[in-house]
């Protein structure tokens, strides 16, 4: 028997085709017969692909060994993206964080696990894996910035398929095409491109990669919000929006290469082109040196801000109270509008698009739950160089009192220079700056061990993360870890900061900065969500600050958990905590 929605679907294959016969196209009624024939077949075979489906999603993204460290309270949007192409097409799904399915399991039911995942989380994700195996034979798919290492991710996980790259078309694709079943055949894989497997035994394959989604499809896809339920303490953790993908800065590193490669200073990374600036005569990644962003995403798109706004108002309806806005700079938020079919590969030109800013951030702060103060926005990150007072005065009158990240890395012009970095160290100085004049919090970041680091680019970054004291709320530092599909991929990784003297003078100066900042916020009254109970203090939870900082130790709010509310801060505890007391 014919459904109904396999007719009406048959009907508007038929109009089509009668649309064609208006240009002169003959169809006969075998013609028809076989379309309605092909048309049933399609139908049903895309419902048996997606019913027969259950797909568990384990979101490891900075898992480590197996235990998230220092994101807790941090839901990315990757993962969520995921749920939202299976939720499309109709494919039940469930998240889990992988430190839960490491000791609890997995229930029973999944036919295929999609892993999310970064390069760091290698040794999680192999143990969530082998957890698999134990008691399913679903296929493993492996994506996010770890897939990003190729053959190495295949070889060392042992995931039966990576997704490289944007994934959405991707994951559309393996559905569709049934290729998530251990007996899909070879020549099934081999039509999607994007995906790296194992074509034979101990051998693996790395398809054509997928061309960057246009700024047209990229608006196509929705991260699920229904799914936030599926993550713990979700009513109290940060979460990712994302507003913008790609990247901006397609300059390129001027260091030499471990095999010889260095600019050759051809002028291709100022063209407007995309094939211009990839044709780079010495094969060097765009971006800065470090970065994978440009490379594996391609240049910033934007989301349009009704699609943004939808996403937030649905996450505040599942009782989500922290939003971050995310992208590699929130200020490439509509810059890509303005240039017409062009893609935005210029970091400079054009300036931030302040009016859409205003009108996107205007929509997110007229939203209820927004207005009553019940819920917390922020934006995650912005390049400093298109950080004006103009931004700093939107960001004041929407989000006043709130922090964004500024990624500065070295402290030395040359060094940035050669790096390949858009903003420069001064510019750094001045938004933050700007940003304290309005009453914005700034935290910057610094990567130490970075290849071109000297003593005296060390020496140039201590004084500048002095003189950035008096207008930030923190400074974050990372050791520089060698990302696959960046120009420094091939670098040894760097010794820690406390085994190398010129990159523990970068370390030690973060480190007494921030120790000041968390003793100037003793005596102070502060916004925070309670997030989990403390286990060491009987009737007190552990709480974070709105706009970032240590972790907070409440007394008697064991019962309040979930709840935004304002603490008095009376002692530093560590680093990393304070304690506090309710104030009403």
């Amino acid at each position: 028997m014919v459904t109904l929605l396999e007719y009406l679907s048959f009907v508007y294959c038929c109009l089509n085709l009668i649309e064609r016969l208006n240009f002169g196209i003959f169809y006969s009624k075998t013609n028809y017969v076989n379309a309605l024939a092909n048309w049933i077949l399609i139908s049903r075979m895309n419902k048996m692909n997606t019913t027969l489906h259950k797909i568990a999603i384990v979101d490891a993204t900075g898992s480590g060994k197996g235990k998230r460290r220092f994101t807790r309270d941090a839901i990315g949007a990757g993962s969520r993206s995921v749920y939202g192409v299976l939720e499309k097409l109709g494919v039940e799904a469930k998240i889990f964080l992988a430190e839960d399915v490491l000791e609890k399991g997995f229930p029973k039911g999944f036919s295929s696990i999609f892993i999310s995942a970064m390069s760091m989380d290698k040794i999680a994700v192999k143990r969530v894996i082998s957890s698999w195996r134990k008691n399913a034979k679903g296929r493993v798919v492996v994506g996010g910035p770890i897939s990003s290492e190729l053959d190495s991710t295949l070889l060392s996980t042992r995931a039966d398929i990576i997704v490289i790259g944007e994934g959405e078309k991707t994951i559309k694709e393996l559905i569709e095409y049934d290729a998530l079943r251990k007996s899909s055949s070879k020549e099934i894989l081999e039509k999607i491109l994007g995906i790296g497997y194992f074509y034979s035994k101990g051998k693996t394959k790395i398809n054509g990669f997928r061309k960057y989604s246009s700024r047209e499809e990229f608006r196509l896809y929705q991260a699920s919000t229904k799914c936030i339920t599926d993550y713990p303490k979700y009513f109290s953790a940060k979460v990712y929006v994302e507003c913008v993908r790609g990247c901006s800065n397609f300059k390129g590193t001027k260091i030499l290469l471990l095999d010889g490669r260095q600019c050759s200073e051809c002028d291709y990374c100022d063209s407007y082109s995309l094939e211009d600036r990839l044709k780079c005569p010495e094969g060097i990644p765009p971006g800065c040196g470090f970065c994978s962003v440009p490379n594996l995403f391609g240049p910033a798109r934007s989301r349009t801000p009704d699609r943004v706004v939808n996403e937030i108002a649905e996450l505040l309806e599942n009782n989500v109270k922290r939003i971050i806005l995310s992208a590699p700079d929130f200020l490439d938020f509509g810059r890509d509008n303005e240039l017409g079919d062009n893609l935005l590969m210029n970091p400079y030109f054009p300036k931030a698009n302040t009016k859409l800013i205003e009108e996107l951030l205007s929509q997110i702060t007229s939203l209820e739950s927004v207005a009553q103060g019940k819920a917390w926005i922020e934006v995650e990150n912005v390049k400093a160089h298109l950080f004006t007072e103009e931004v700093a005065k939107i960001l004041a009158k929407y989000l006043p009192g709130s922090s964004f990240s500024i990624g500065c890395e070295t402290g030395s012009e040359s060094h940035a220079i050669q790096l390949g970095r858009s903003s420069m160290p001064k510019e750094t100085l001045r938004a933050v700056k700007i940003a304290h004049k309005y009453g914005l919090k700034s935290h910057v970041y610094f990567i130490h061990s970075l290849p071109g680091q000297t003593k005296q680019t060390a020496t140039e970054t201590v004084k500048l993360i002095h003189d950035l004291e008096p207008y930030i709320e923190k400074v974050t530092i990372y050791r520089f870890r060698p990302l696959p599909m960046s120009a420094f991929g091939d670098f040894p990784p760097p010794e820690p900061a406390i085994r190398n003297p010129i990159s523990k003078m970068i370390a030690d100066a973060a480190n007494e900065v921030n120790l000041r900042k968390k003793t100037n916020l003793v005596g102070k009254k502060i916004r925070v969500i309670l997030s989990e109970p403390n286990y060491r203090e009987e009737n007190g939870a552990i709480a974070n600050i709105l706009e970032g900082g240590p972790m907070v130790a409440v007394e008697d709010a064991k019962e309040r958990i979930g709840e935004i509310v304002t603490v008095f801060i009376d002692k530093v505890i560590t680093e990393k905590l304070v304690h506090g007391k309710i104030v009403e």
